[in-house]
Parts: structure tokens; sequence; C-alpha cells
């Protein structure tokens, strides 16, 4: 079973369109914008059933994608 970090990463690959990303490089440098986090949030949205509030998630341009997994599995209910 795929970890819920490798299954966060795997989707902003596919939505980057990128082979491989560092999961320790600012959302900036990968390649993130402003319009891409509608889209990054749907993909945590379907990574991670178990969060309720996603309002306490705080998420920037210098956020890592392993900095994203530990505040939604934080955040995990059950």
């Amino acid at each position: 079973m795929e970890t819920t970090l490798v299954q966060l990463s795997d989707g902003v690959k596919t939505m980057l369109a990128l082979d491989e990303i560092d999961l320790d490089v600012p959302l900036s440098q990968i390649g993130v914008d402003s319009l891409n986090v509608v889209e990054m949030i749907i993909i945590c949205q379907q990574v991670y059933c178990n969060v309720v509030n996603y309002d306490e998630i705080s998420i920037d341009e210098n956020t890592t994608l392993r900095e994203i997994d530990q505040q939604m599995t934080a955040l995990s209910v059950g």
C-alpha cells in the first residue's frame, strides 16, 4: 500500500507533468504557482480522506510536499 506522501507526490507529478519531485524542495521551486494551489487542495482531499478541517492547513510557496503530508496526517481523524 502506498503511503500518503507517495500518493501526494504522484498527484503533484501528474499535475505538473514531471517525472520526479524532490519532497523537500519548496513548492515554488518545483513549479507550483497560485493557479495550481486549488488543484493541489483537490489532490489532498483525495489522498487524505480523514482530514475534517482543511482551513487549518498552512501552505505557501516555501512549503514542501513532506511538510504538507505531515500537516495532513496530523489533522487526520481516525
